[in-house]
């Protein structure tokens, strides 16, 4: 079993920390002050995610679009690009999210680890904390089929 791991991001309120291992299965935990702790298992096509210990329903949508209801707000992880995404709560641009091509890699774990998160001004630290966990667990952006195809290949039968 590896031992945790730990990173440190820049937030709008102060560093937030990730903390994740990688083994038996990856498992990450988003935090920061004044933040609601957010718990994720990053997988681009089946991530799951809870907030202060109760679930966050997910849902995914043909075009990658990913939807996570929390209370009376509903946030939205939209892929506009291979590497790029907005984050949206109830329908409201709260920021955008650049990932990197190495994101993609075959067996990368949390898709979106590399991720750079730029929030507009009219956000809070629980919408801080469900985007940049939901960038996290699925990435920003989103493959299209060739690349899907060969990293299903590569996966699968390398």
């Amino acid at each position: 079993m590896s031992k945790l791991q730990q990173r440190v991001i820049e937030g709008p309120f102060g560093p937030i920390q990730v903390s994740h291992d990688r083994w038996p299965s990856v498992v990450a935990h988003v935090q920061g002050a004044g933040m609601p702790t957010v718990t994720v298992v990053p997988n681009r096509d089946h991530g799951a995610m809870n907030i202060n210990g109760q679930n966050i329903p997910v849902s995914r949508s043909r075009n990658r679009t990913r939807t996570a209801v929390v209370g009376d707000r509903s946030y939205e992880l939209r892929p506009t690009s291979l590497r790029r995404a907005e984050l949206r709560r109830n329908g409201v641009l709260i920021a955008n999210a650049s990932g990197t091509l190495r994101s993609y890699g075959p067996g990368r774990g949390i898709p979106g680890m590399d991720a750079q998160v730029k929030w507009t001004q009219a956000i809070d630290p629980t919408d801080v904390a469900i985007g940049q966990a939901m960038v996290l667990a699925f990435g920003a952006g989103a493959p299209g089929i060739v690349l899907r195809t060969v990293f299903f290949w590569v996966d699968n039968f390398s």
